[in-house]
């Protein structure tokens, strides 16, 4: 059996729809099935394409980390996850095993300074495996300097 909307619902269908939405973005925006938003569209004799405005590429996201509104109208390129850098690093912090990382760009390296072995991901130029070996070779060892 399928849900019908409610009547509020409708309305700010119809709404979005006169002010030039698809049903695409009304659907994203209100989150419900686009079918759902085409059928009160032609119920109401809202059919066509919708006429693109300004307004219309405005998306309403939450953030992924605390769920406050993300203003997407000015960005540009990526879409945001997030509000803040804060929320981005919190949540990455307490979530770094979902990070996805390709067996290909794992690469192993000796150290140019001591040595040692050592893993790196998406780096293929590496040659230190720490910033400390990395400036003991470049400016030598504390020990050197007496």
């Amino acid at each position: 059996m399928k849900k019908r909307a409610k009547s509020d619902e409708k309305i700010k269908i119809l709404e979005l729809r006169k002010k030039g939405y698809g049903y695409k973005s009304i659907a994203g925006i209100l989150k419900v099935n686009r079918d759902t938003v085409r059928n009160i569209c032609k119920n109401n004799n809202l059919t066509g394409y919708g006429k693109p405005t300004k307004e219309a590429k405005i998306e309403i996201k939450q953030c992924q980390y605390c769920g406050k509104d993300i203003n997407t109208e000015e960005r540009k390129g990526r879409k945001a996850k997030f509000c803040s850098d804060k929320c981005r690093r919190t949540w990455w912090s307490e979530n770094c095993k979902k990070k996805d990382k390709r067996e290909s760009s794992w690469y192993s390296f000796k150290c140019q300074k001591c040595g040692k072995e050592f893993k790196a991901y998406g780096n293929k130029n590496r040659k230190f495996c720490s910033i400390k070996c990395a400036s003991e070779y470049r400016f030598g060892s504390a020990t050197q300097n007496e």
